[in-house]
């Protein structure tokens, strides 16, 4: 249940920030996304997933992003298609280097704060991932296809109960595994560098917990 259980509680987090990322992961100096935002997208990568790639329920979808936001909605939206979430394995692969990976399915997935699409040309048979979702509703249309995911081995313990918290540096299971553990508790995470950490620390009153 955790995937949908994130996923419905982001929804009702409203407008109210669920993510905030400084420096490297933010691509920006500063950007703030609210539990609609997530949602909305994660219920996007979910239809699409779904039920225009139709992926097999418990298939490995394997998630090659850096720590950036799209990877937490394909990484919830891949749990919420039924997928088995992976960092090293599966065929079907979401990935930021679409030149460099091989699959029977590749989708592009463009870094840009915003990006609507790929910049520029992709390899023959590799799908645009920012293009697809987009074209996706913007909620969830099966609430049964989680039943089959591994979304219930991305928990991890917070240890603290302060309405934010901080990662410096996390790994992207990391981050995965802390967005799923800290929305479901009620709590926003802040994601920063080491040349951010403090202004981001000082900025959002975020506990570092890393």
């Amino acid at each position: 249940m955790n995937a949908l259980a994130t996923y419905r509680t982001l929804v009702s987090r409203g407008s109210r920030p669920a993510l905030t990322l400084y420096g490297s992961a933010a691509r920006a100096p500063r950007l703030e996304l609210s539990g609609t935002v997530i949602a909305n997208h994660a219920a996007k990568a979910a239809n699409y997933l779904a039920d225009d790639l139709m992926i097999d329920q418990g298939s490995p979808l394997r998630l090659d992003l850096p720590v950036h936001w799209r990877l937490l909605t394909w990484g919830l939206g891949g749990f919420l298609a039924g997928a088995h979430v992976s960092f090293e394995e599966g065929d079907t692969i979401i990935t930021a280097t679409p030149k460099e990976a091989s699959g029977d399915e590749i989708i592009a997935v463009s870094l840009g704060a915003f990006d609507l699409s790929w910049r520029g040309e992709l390899p023959a048979g590799v799908t645009d991932g920012n293009a697809e979702v987009l074209a996706q509703a913007d909620v969830l249309l099966d609430e049964l296809n989680h039943e089959e995911s591994n979304a219930d081995t991305f928990t991890s313990s917070i240890g603290v109960q302060d309405p934010r918290i901080l990662l410096v540096n996390p790994d992207p299971g990391t981050l995965l595994r802390t967005f799923m553990s800290a929305i479901l508790s009620g709590q926003a995470l802040v994601i920063a560098d080491e040349a951010t950490e403090a202004q981001a620390a000082t900025t959002e009153g975020a506990t570092r917990i890393n």
